[in-house]
């Protein structure tokens, strides 16, 4: 809602989200961007430190918005997030947006929100933050584990070289998405689905695209399943995943 109100309704945009901490491919989207005269958003919410060629994520875009919710790389307690932009008008206007509006105390320039960032949350993200590189690196050593030991009937990340992708999540794909999943509860492993119903499907977007249909979409959706890959999981918790995976 901070970056909407700050670009203004004229201005056209594209969102790209690093999904899972995996980074897009920055280099088309900024040409397309450059080709007719877009603004770029990136959502960081999943990417915090992931980079290509060691330029990091919420550094390409126009005006970029991280999440600080406990389950990120860089999670907070409760509920926090930052915006990130090198254009010194539009960070302005969100500081004063997340303030009521306002740049000088009791005079509202703007309709804003409170939407600052409590002084708790940013005392432990600040002491975190130190850690995000070790947190990201223990991650991606699970994740390469995964990637080492999953068999070729299971679809699984792709890596790209240059890329520093920090697996927030480790999502893989099968066909028999349902039945894989019970099989793993059965056998100790809990997993999730992020996310179970594609954007054109949910409710609240009822009618806004029509009759349209996105089939990839909608397989991505009917296989996707995230196993176990945390801070606190070990090379042993992941190869013991692997080993039931293995067998389903």
């Amino acid at each position: 809602l901070l970056i909407e109100r700050a670009i203004t309704s004229k201005t056209k945009a594209i969102m790209v989200v690093h999904l899972y901490g995996k980074v897009c491919e920055m280099e088309p989207v900024l040409e397309i961007a450059k080709k007719y005269n877009l603004k770029v958003i990136e959502d960081c919410a999943q990417a915090h430190g992931a980079a290509i060629n060691n330029k990091r994520t919420g550094s390409w875009g126009d005006v970029n918005a991280f999440s600080f919710y406990p389950t990120k790389n860089l999670g907070a307690l409760g509920d926090a997030g930052a915006i990130t932009t090198d254009n010194d008008e539009l960070a302005a206007k969100i500081k004063a947006l997340r303030n009521y509006g306002s740049q000088t105390k009791y005079y509202n320039k703007y309709i804003g929100f409170n939407s600052r960032l409590d002084e708790l949350q940013a005392a432990f993200l600040r002491i975190k933050l130190n850690k995000l590189d070790d947190i990201n690196n223990h991650k991606r050593s699970l994740a390469f584990l995964y990637l080492q030991k999953i068999e070729k009937q299971f679809i699984t990340p792709v890596l790209q070289k240059g890329y520093h992708d920090v697996f927030h999540i480790f999502n893989i794909r099968h066909n028999n998405r349902k039945n894989l999943k019970d099989y793993l509860l059965e056998n100790g492993v809990q997993t999730e689905i992020h996310y179970p119903l594609p954007p054109h499907k949910q409710e609240g977007f009822k009618g806004l695209l029509g009759d349209k249909i996105f089939p990839l979409s909608e397989l991505i959706h009917d296989t996707t399943l995230s196993l176990p890959v945390s801070y606190f999981h070990t090379i042993k918790d992941v190869e013991t995943v692997g080993d039931v995976l293995n067998k389903f």
